[in-house]
């Protein structure tokens, strides 16, 4: 399986003079880009290595920019949303003077000059199938996906995705899906999905091992 979580930050400021202290307040919701991406990587460890984060933030004062995370582990994100937002501050800062911004210390973390078409379209390819993680969309439990293929989830912020990139989405073979029946953080709906993703996975092993055993009988 091949996982990549697009996570839609169109208000998140493109620069690095925001406030630790006051994270929520002058970062554009940088908080919540942060605790997402804690989550694809550290709610099940053992689907870092197929697992990748791409995060367009859209605020000012230079959208956009790309952050992708890519070949981490577990011990290589860090592992609460005040460190991950240091983190992201220093890259930002370096992205003020250099494209594209990465650090030696963080060599899974970078940061382009792209927007969430392009990004759009680099991550679905030609094999991705693509899930748009919404309200009111098909309930987890009923969607069907390929394992063996390609996964794209996207998200928005605590705003949603905005109407033009929600046009991109509908342009694309895209199916709307409703993690659980309550209004869920991001960061909880990416767990819950993972969690999922890797029960399938297993039962998929386990059925595949059933299979083959009675093959050999």
């Amino acid at each position: 399986m091949r996982l990549t979580v697009l996570f839609d930050a169109v208000r998140c400021r493109t620069a690095g003079d925001f406030l630790i202290r006051d994270l929520a307040g002058t970062s554009g919701r940088l908080d919540v880009l942060c605790r997402v991406l804690v989550a694809t990587f550290r709610t099940v460890p053992r689907l870092c290595p197929h697992t990748s984060f791409h995060a367009v933030l859209g605020g000012p004062p230079v959208p956009p920019l790309l952050l992708k995370v890519k070949d981490a582990s577990p011990g290589t994100i860090p592992e609460s949303e005040l460190a991950c937002a240091l983190l992201l501050k220093g890259l930002l800062i370096r992205a003020q003077t250099q494209i594209p911004a990465h650090t030696e210390a963080w060599p899974q973390f970078t940061i382009t000059r792209q927007g969430f078409a392009e990004s759009l379209k680099e991550v679905v390819g030609k094999e991705g199938q693509l899930f748009y993680l919404i309200e009111g969309g098909e309930p987890l439990a009923k969607v069907s996906m390929d394992l063996a293929a390609p996964l794209v989830f996207v998200l928005g912020d605590h705003q949603g995705v905005p109407s033009e990139h929600e046009a991109l989405l509908m342009q694309q073979n895209v199916q709307k899906v409703c993690i659980g029946e309550r209004s869920l953080l991001g960061s909880q709906v990416i767990t819950l999905l993972l969690l999922e993703l890797a029960r399938r996975l297993e039962m998929d092993s386990l059925n595949s091992e059933a299979k083959s055993k009675r093959s050999g009988e």
